[in-house]
């Protein structure tokens, strides 16, 4: 794995973005079945995120969905990999009910606000309070030390592996990624994006 990682967030849902280089180094065909990686602090389980897409070149932006794949021996895979847990059924349905709530009262006021003006429409704010309840109740990425453990499954339990490292988040870090809640007010970050608010940093094997 490379030495940096990104980290992100969707209203305080962790993403991480590693790029993974997997070897067959041994005498048979392997199939992996699956990526997840853990993160700790303090000893801590603080979530496991699964690979769900990758990107189809480490140039480009288009992603492809994560399935199971064989590697031949001495054969490589690499890819640049994006591990998160979609929403539960209960959490998707909070979020799209105050998005509807929000994208209502952005339409009514947009109806009725000068078409010249080039300022962003402010949502009232009893309607964007509970998106940032939100993101402090899935929000992770806080200033600490962590341990990050990535685990290659495969068909066989002979093959699976893991390997360790360790990374710290500074509190800029953290404000760096909290700085996109000051925009909810505006629907940013929730159904459109003005940037991608997402830190790169080093890590270390443990």
């Amino acid at each position: 794995m490379y030495s940096k990682i990104s980290i992100t967030h969707k209203v305080g849902n962790p993403n991480l973005q590693i790029h993974l280089i997997v070897n067959n180094i041994g005498g048979r065909k392997v199939r992996v079945k699956g990526i997840t990686a853990s993160i700790t602090k303090d000893g801590e389980l603080i979530t496991t995120l699964p690979a769900q897409n990758y990107l189809e070149s480490q140039s480009g932006q288009n992603t492809l969905l994560f399935t199971p794949f064989s590697l031949n021996p001495s054969e490589e895979w690499a890819h640049i990999i994006n591990l998160l847990n979609f929403f539960n059924r209960e959490d998707e349905q909070e979020y799209r009910r105050l998005e509807a709530k929000m994208l209502a009262n952005y339409r009514s006021k947009k109806s009725t606000s000068n078409p010249e003006s080039q300022n962003l429409i402010e949502i009232d704010e009893n309607l964007v309070q509970p998106f940032h309840s939100f993101f402090d109740k899935h929000f992770i990425w806080r200033t600490g030390e962590y341990q990050l453990t990535v685990y290659i499954n495969t068909d066989q339990k002979t093959t699976n592996i893991s390997k360790k490292y360790r990374f710290t988040i500074f509190e800029s870090h953290t404000d760096q990624l909290k700085e996109i809640t000051d925009k909810y007010k505006f629907g940013d970050g929730i159904w459109w994006n003005s940037v991608l608010s997402s830190v790169i940093i080093d890590i270390k094997e443990a």
